[in-house]
């Protein structure tokens, strides 16, 4: 199928599908093989990225500051106000990851509705679904989900800790 509608041959000496949409998510790269939605589609996909990795760097800086600045202080309702926000965080992540158990593909489709409004929905044959079948993302999922409870779990106990000091 993917020969057919690119044109692109891959043999063992040519990067993989994965590998050049990997590529294309580091620098601007063409992606030859999918047609003019599924490429649409990755270059918002790319922007989210983009976003999440500095927020994400953005808020990785901002916690070990404050819990920098919290361990010097000790400043009791700051503190109390961090284990609380990290405690709804996780109580949402939890509800969120319930909700997601118990119905992903509409959970998927509200996600995908939100963020991309012009292009999210691929017949099952496109080039997206073959490579990134649903089950990718049930791993995906599961994997932020995962690291959302580590990370706030974590916070919890640490602003917990430094209240005790």
């Amino acid at each position: 199928i993917f020969q057919e509608r690119s044109g692109v041959i891959l043999d063992e000496n040519t990067k993989s599908y994965n590998e050049l949409i990997i590529e294309f998510f580091r620098k601007e790269l063409k992606l030859d093989f999918l047609n003019e939605k599924e490429f649409s589609h990755m270059q918002d996909v790319r922007n989210i990225i983009n976003i999440v990795n500095i927020l994400f760097a953005f808020s990785f800086v901002f916690l070990i500051a404050g819990f920098s600045y919290l361990a010097k202080t000790r400043k009791r309702f700051l503190l109390e106000a961090t284990r609380k926000t990290s405690l709804i965080i996780f109580v949402i992540t939890l509800i969120l990851s319930i909700i997601i158990l118990f119905d992903f593909n509409a959970a998927f489709f509200a996600f995908h509705k939100i963020i991309f409004v012009r292009n999210f929905i691929f017949p099952t044959d496109s080039i997206l679904k073959t490579l990134y079948p649903d089950e990718f993302f049930y791993g995906l999922g599961a994997f932020y989900l995962i690291s959302v409870v580590i990370v706030s779990f974590f916070v919890t106990i640490i602003s917990h800790r430094l209240k005790l000091k």
